[in-house]
């Protein structure tokens, strides 16, 4: 596990880089019998205070040399090594304890269980589990770690689940790359080249009195050849010189960076707020730091940046404000180009957050998914990936993306290349190389699917007036609908001058496409993938009504003869037209209007043909429609669309059953207050 008693990874970082100076107050092995066991306790709490578990662990060791009977401190060293991800001495320690003092230290058990799974043990971890959840009741947070139990559990259940395995070829960055310390944050400038963050320092103590402190920094990374090779220095910060920098990321068009910093006060805490800057021509602007809509007295980390329906860059991140729904929460923020403000920022709900830690958000180019760290859902062992549609406080149910990723041990950072189908990660897993090496933590992995399949839709939209006028500038936005209908925002695109749009899907999903186009009618077809094992291209045209004061004809709407009343044919033709059109254009008000023949008195049918019109209005406002956006007009006999009689005085009944009709036309629209999540 890595160290997440701390408040964020990038916090974790700064923390590791104080460690440095505080290891070299560490004493030697011929001093080890100079200190008595107070004076220990004493030096491991000092290390605790500067949040610094690696020294205050060989502090506590030192001391339970002397006392291996001490229970209490054997629980504290027990955390420090689960923080730096000293799995087997946690699980060994976790076990003492829980063993000797199980009711003292609740949380014990649950730490116990947790390294069990970190080691691959998930047999024996779930019935300890299982008794934990019984036995935190009425202690303190006994809801949170029931629910994380709980989550655990089913984690390990689905280790045999195949279905959420996929094929995936792994390598971890070489030597250039992951050095002895830890790397992480990685960001795609291109296809072939990624920023990433990283201490590079080969050193393990320093001299705090000759010697000045290290920093992290931004480097990149080029991908050649199929490897990847460190480069340079970003030179874009270096001027930079508030706190830590520990992660960032670009916008859309990458014209803006935004990336936050850490900083260590006297008391040893450390706070993270976040930056941006701007790219003006060829150079990027001073960083300035983001208003106290996003930055509080708390920490805000751990960027990633989307675009939300309407178009507007909202900015995701992390941060430990007591409004969240557990430990780390996603929150985000909208900013607004034409006001150059950015909104108070909001947590993204209870889908995303969990009562654990949502940690390395990443809005994926490709579908605009969010891609997230998790210990709070149902996880392998660890920091999972899990991913989700929507945007805001909007979200599908998170699902993790399986083994091929996510291990026993911790994954973040995921994030994925502008071409699609394969991306960066970072992992505290225990590799060969790395073991070899002597990393104390998290590395960098390249991912590439190799079962990878294209399903794209496409299709041209044309007027409906005229199928050959093809219709350019149409926003075509895609939804992905779940199980229970309920659709999410994925992406959006435009057609081209030709009428024609493209957009990616993925495989096992329902979607909605829709179009929008000033002065046209919405439209929206459904497609879906489920069972889709091979590249494939759909195909979905539309063709839009213009909105004009013509009247379009409802074909097939039919009342009973001489009634008002319609007929389950015409209820069932009502369903599948106008009541689609006025969901599909929620902010348009119709006028229902009625015809009739010319059989019978011009009053009758007058009276007649408006209360058919509000019949159907009645049963569209039985649906839900408001009744601002219609309007029921009877027409009788007055608006003939073909004679009632031949030129020799004869009954036309094809032309009188034209005149039997109803219509809709768009007379206004009303306005549709942004709704706050």
């Amino acid at each position: 596990m890595n160290n997440v008693g701390f408040l964020v990874l990038d916090i974790k970082a700064v923390c590791f880089i104080l460690s440095l100076f505080f290891t070299g107050s560490v004493f030697s092995q011929s001093e080890e019998n100079k200190f008595s066991k107070g004076q220990l306790k004493k030096m491991a709490a000092a290390a605790e205070r500067n949040n610094d578990p690696e020294t205050a662990a060989i502090y506590y060791e030192k001391y339970l040399e002397k006392n291996p009977g001490d229970i209490k401190v054997t629980y504290q060293l027990a955390n420090k090594n689960r923080m730096i991800g000293n799995v087997a001495a946690a699980k060994s320690q976790y076990k003492v304890v829980f063993e000797k003092e199980k009711k003292k230290y609740p949380l014990a058990a649950f730490f116990f269980a947790e390294m069990l799974v970190a080691s691959g043990n998930c047999k024996d971890a779930i019935p300890i589990y299982d008794d934990f959840r019984g036995d935190i009741r009425g202690e303190k947070d006994d809801r949170k770690y029931s629910r994380l139990a709980k989550f655990a559990i089913e984690g390990c259940e689905m280790k045999g689940d195949t279905s959420i395995r996929s094929n995936m070829a792994i390598k971890e960055l070489n030597d250039a790359i992951n050095g002895s310390h830890m790397e992480g944050a990685p960001v795609f400038i291109s296809e072939n080249e990624i920023l990433y963050n990283s201490l590079k320092t080969k050193k393990s103590v320093y001299d705090t009195q000759s010697e000045s402190m290290p920093n992290r920094l931004f480097y990149t990374a080029n991908l050649e050849e199929g490897e990847w090779e460190h480069k340079n220095a970003w030179v874009e910060l270096r001027n930079f010189n508030v706190g830590e920098v520990a992660n960032g990321a670009f916008n859309l068009d990458h014209t803006r960076f935004y990336f936050s910093a850490c900083e260590t006060n006297s008391l040893g805490e450390v706070s993270c707020d976040i930056y941006s800057m701007d790219k003006v021509g060829s150079k990027w602007s001073t960083p300035v730091k983001l208003p106290e809509q996003v930055n509080t007295k708390y920490t805000e980390t751990q960027v990633a940046v989307g675009i939300d329906e309407r178009e507007r860059e909202t900015i995701y991140f992390v941060s430990d404000r007591k409004e969240g729904k557990g430990g780390l929460d996603i929150w985000y923020s909208t900013y607004y180009e034409d006001k150059k403000e950015y909104r108070e920022a909001k947590n993204c709900g209870s889908r995303i957050n969990s009562v654990g830690d949502e940690i390395t958000p990443f809005i994926n180019p490709i579908n605009r998914q969010m891609i997230f760290s998790s210990n709070g859902h149902p996880s392998f062992g660890g920091f999972d990936v899990f991913k989700s549609s929507g945007e805001r406080s909007r979200w599908s149910e998170p699902e993790n993306i399986g083994t091929a990723i996510n291990s026993y041990s911790d994954e973040l950072y995921y994030v994925v290349s502008p071409a699609g189908g394969e991306g960066v990660f970072a992992s505290n897993r225990v590799t060969p190389e790395n073991k070899k090496r002597g990393a104390c933590c998290d590395n960098l992995f390249y991912f590439k699917e190799l079962d990878k399949i294209e399903l794209i839709v496409s299709g041209k939209i044309t007027e409906i007036e005229s199928e050959t006028k093809e219709l350019d500038g149409v926003k075509v936005k895609l939804y992905m609908v779940d199980e229970l209908g309920e659709r999410y925002f994925m992406q959006a695109t435009t057609t081209d001058q030709d009428g024609v749009y493209n957009l990616r899907l993925e495989a096992n999903n329902n979607y909605i496409v829709k179009t929008e186009k000033e002065g046209f009618l919405s439209e929206e077809k459904q497609l879906s993938t489920k069972n889709m094992i091979n590249s494939e291209k759909l195909q979905k045209d539309f063709q839009l009504n213009e909105i004009s004061e013509r009247a379009i004809e409802l074909e097939n709407v039919y009342y009973e003869y001489g009634e008002t009343n319609l007929t389950n044919e015409g209820l069932a033709t009502i369903d599948t037209t106008i009541y689609q059109v006025l969901l599909q254009n929620p902010s348009i008000v119709v006028e229902i209007g009625a015809h009739t023949d010319n059989v019978g008195s011009k009053g009758y049918n007058l009276n007649l043909s408006q209360l058919r019109a509000e019949s159907v209005v009645r049963y569209l406002r039985l649906k839900g429609i408001d009744k601002s956006r219609l309007k029921a007009k009877g027409y009788g006999e007055s608006q003939p669309l073909a004679p009632n009689e031949n030129a020799d005085g004869t009954d036309n009944e094809a032309g009188r059953a034209k005149n039997r009709r109803t219509e809709f036309k768009v007379i206004g629209e009303i306005e549709i207050p942004e709704l706050e999540d």
